[in-house]
């Protein structure tokens, strides 16, 4: 069964136990994925309701992006156990003669690299989250502001805890221009979010 159809009571258990997966990078994603939601839920409940009639198009812009990145982030944690599963299988391949060794190396580097990519893009797309949260906030059902808010908190979370699991990975491999470029991308999207997330709580003050 994959991750994502197990119950939250099955989930939680597994992640608890002695199992690797599922780990940091699926519930990052999941962290993303309630975020995502939170943010659905106040479109949602905006559409149609008295009083908001000059946001309808802006709830529903909100209500189809939440929708893509609360499912795109389900897939991403299934796909973060897969890529640690396949890394395990690499260190395991046999390393008894030189061409083995090399095999075995290439295979390893491989993993290293997939098993940093898919943090990476929970990263960059729980980081758009962010402006999904700040409209739910600014123009959403105002019943529902500390829903927004949460959701871009629950983004931030996200992007800090799958961006350490892309260095954690990062430190394996020896392509130096591609470990650069990635830290570069990642440098680029943490930038800002701390003044973000500051901006979006305020506006509950």
């Amino acid at each position: 069964m994959k991750l994502v159809e197990q119950s939250v009571i099955d989930f939680v258990g597994a992640t608890a136990s002695k199992e690797p997966t599922p780990g940091g990078g699926a519930i990052a994603a999941l962290t993303a994925a309630t975020g995502a939601a939170l943010a659905e839920m106040v479109a949602n409940l905006t559409v149609n309701k008295k009083g908001y009639e000059d946001v309808q198009s802006d709830m529903e812009y909100l209500r189809v992006q939440a929708e893509a990145v609360r499912e795109r982030m389900l897939v991403l944690a299934q796909a973060d156990a897969d890529v640690f599963n396949v890394f395990m299988n690499a260190l395991g391949l046999p390393k008894d003669t030189d061409e083995e060794k090399a095999k075995r190396t290439a295979a390893i580097q491989k993993a290293y690299k997939d098993a940093a990519m898919v943090p990476f893009e929970i990263g960059n797309v729980a980081a758009k989250i962010f402006g999904l949260a700040e409209l739910a906030v600014r123009k959403g059902n105002q019943n529902l502001i500390t829903d927004g808010i949460i959701a871009a908190i629950n983004a931030r979370a996200a992007v800090k805890a799958a961006f350490l699991n892309v260095r954690i990975n990062l430190s394996g491999i020896k392509d130096t221009a591609y470990v650069t470029e990635l830290e570069s991308q990642m440098e680029r999207i943490e930038s800002d979010l701390d003044v973000k997330e500051a901006a979006i709580v305020n506006l509950y003050k």
